[in-house]
């Protein structure tokens, strides 16, 4: 399939028919597909690329004081999971990462080590980095092992099928850290910037908070927040930074992210009416991150969702993260398609 066209919850197609987008390009178009106000942004942005960590742009400094904790900056979703976990290692000297069951964290060896999801890791499991110790989503962890020096986990797991935990999951895992002295990484990636209806899902008891998908309203950019501030400095090393990318910071991506965290909160309310409307139809999850059984003429109809396969146990699932700017006349005429 070809895009040819993209504007607000609809794309075309090369062939120019329109579809109904419930998928926001995996929750990266928070505000729609061509959003004026980061189109405007961009275009407006004097710099376009400024030499990574060597020398950053004004507006890449404005993007770092408009976040509510300091930050390292990456690209991808998985550089701000890497960024977290180097960071646990560098703060606790421990090599242990305790993960969950149906998790994603991202495609790179780190990140794939912790994900949970076995159609990912058994390709390259020879590679991959430990040690990880799996433990059931949603359930205390129990005691930690000796050499656990992070947990990670998501406020509600995306790739799994929208799955959410018990109310009081997050603050066990918080108890758990602090019993042995671990790092608790957030990943909000797909979660975070409103998704589920908060701006920093997680942050009142992460130590580092990953966020990325709609933060750059269509451009790559991801940071690990240091919610804990001092583990900032756990990255001091000189003048020579060693996690970097090219692109870190790129200016162009940092204005269409001011922008986000701009609109976003003026968009929670609407988040919270689709999110009912969702539930009301029989979809499961939280917010706008929800998934149901699969349909599987949603595509030829006109509609497109992100689908789940039918494995490790779990029925096909397809999967709703739309744009926060979806009418309520856009999601009847999406869910009137489904149930053609």
């Amino acid at each position: 399939m070809i895009w040819a066209k993209a504007e607000g919850c609809r794309v075309w197609d090369a062939e120019g028919r329109e579809y109904i987008d419930l998928t926001g390009g995996f929750g990266v178009a928070a505000l729609g597909h061509s959003n004026p106000k980061i189109a405007a942004a961009i275009a407006e942005a004097p710099v376009a690329h400024a030499l990574g960590d060597l020398a950053e742009a004004e507006v890449t400094q404005r993007f770092r004081e408009a976040l509510p904790w300091p930050a390292k900056l990456g690209v991808t979703g998985e550089d701000a999971v890497e960024i977290a976990l180097r960071t646990a290692l560098l703060a606790t000297g421990k090599p242990g990462i305790v993960a969950f069951d149906g998790a994603y964290h991202g495609t790179g060896l780190l990140a794939l080590a912790a994900t949970g999801l076995e159609r990912f890791r058994e390709p390259f499991a020879p590679w991959l980095p430990g040690p990880v110790h799996r433990r059931t989503y949603g359930e205390d962890p129990g005691a930690l092992p000796e050499d656990a020096g992070v947990v990670i986990v998501e406020p509600v797991q995306g790739r799994a099928g929208a799955r959410v935990p018990p109310d009081d999951f997050l603050a066990t895992l918080r108890r758990r850290c602090n019993e042995v002295g671990a790092l608790l990484v957030v990943d909000a990636i797909f979660t975070g910037l409103g998704r589920i209806g908060e701006m920093w899902p997680g942050s009142e008891v992460a130590d580092v908070l990953c966020v990325g998908k709609a933060l750059g309203g269509g451009l790559p950019i991801s940071a690990a927040l240091f919610v804990k501030t001092d583990l900032e400095l756990a990255w001091d090393f000189g003048e020579e930074d060693l996690y970097t990318h090219t692109h870190s910071g790129n200016p162009l991506a940092c204005a269409a992210a001011l922008v986000v965290l701009d609109e976003v909160p003026k968009l929670l309310y609407r988040v919270d009416e689709l999110s009912q409307r969702f539930a009301a139809a029989g979809w499961h999850g939280k917010g706008l991150l929800r998934t149901k059984t699969n349909a599987a003429h949603a595509h030829g109809n006109g509609v497109l969702v992100i689908p789940i396969p039918a494995v490790e146990g779990r029925q096909a699932l397809m999967q709703a993260a739309p744009p926060f700017t979806l009418t309520n006349d856009e999601l009847d005429e999406a869910f009137s398609r489904l149930a053609g």
